[in-house]
């Protein structure tokens, strides 16, 4: 996508978010849908939207109507009375797994290392455990969200290796390419149009496929997290073990020396 078609490209996205939006907290928030990242300097309002590296402060860019007070003034002027939406009650059930865990199958590789290390940082401790934690595996129970996360991601796609990462890795590169060119198709088709229904209805898939994007491009940054923190727990877990031999050696030739 050139230069001058992702502003023009921009002001639309921009144009229909305001359009669809009850409130200002709701048209920054569409403005987060159709891909673009919000930024705010001086009270002025800039854009970007990924694989682009350059922000659009949008007043200086498309003019003042585009500034913060006209963009809120445009659209309580035109929802000048609002009813307040009743939010459903959402209800909660515990789920429970059939069948028996002891013929589950025995975790190995990648996976087998992050519950290791979740193990001894005593995210699943026993009642005596002898290890004692460094000062850098202290600071990773602070990340343990994180791990949480890496390990439903690890489970999902069922890696075990570092080469089964980097692979899924290269296919989320190539999905996200794909991608990428159907949205710019999206926005070429859409620029064609005049009827403002059909353009509403291409926007929609606009906003369908940069949601698919957002997950692929996250998926990537998770396989970099997997890479590299499973390099880390192995010198880690590796460093531990030799502290710990260290202590027992050194116990070992106490009790000699005492008898």
């Amino acid at each position: 996508m050139r230069d001058s078609d992702y502003y023009k490209f921009a002001k639309e996205d921009i144009d229909y978010a305001i359009e669809h939006s009850w409130t200002y907290k709701e048209f920054l928030k569409r403005l987060k849908e159709m891909g673009y990242e919000v930024y705010f300097r001086a009270n002025k309002i800039s854009v970007r939207m990924y694989p682009h590296k350059r922000n659009i402060r949008i007043e200086r860019a498309f003019g003042e109507e585009y500034s913060i007070e006209n963009i809120q003034n445009k659209i309580c002027s035109r929802y000048p009375s609002r009813e307040e939406i009743i939010k459903p009650k959402t209800y909660y059930r515990r789920l429970f797994y059939k069948g028996s865990i002891k013929k589950l199958r025995k975790p190995k590789g990648i996976i087998a290392l992050y519950y290791y290390y979740c193990y001894l940082l005593k995210v699943y401790p026993k009642k005596k455990l002898n290890y004692k934690l460094n000062p850098k595996m202290r600071a990773e129970v602070k990340k343990m969200h994180k791990y949480s996360e890496q390990i439903r991601f690890i489970c999902k796609y069922k890696l075990e290796t570092i080469n089964d990462v980097e692979n899924l890795k290269e296919q989320k590169k190539e999905e996200l390419q794909k991608t990428l060119n159907t949205r710019n198709r999206l926005y070429y088709k859409r620029q064609k149009l005049d009827n403002e229904r059909e353009k509403d209805a291409v926007t929609k898939e606009i906003i369908s496929v940069t949601s698919a994007i957002e997950k692929v491009r996250k998926d990537i940054k998770l396989c970099d997290e997997v890479g590299d923190n499973s390099k880390k727990m192995k010198e880690q877990i590796k460093e531990m073990k030799e502290k710990k031999q260290e202590k027992i050696k050194i116990k070992e030739k106490k009790i000699r020396y005492d008898r």
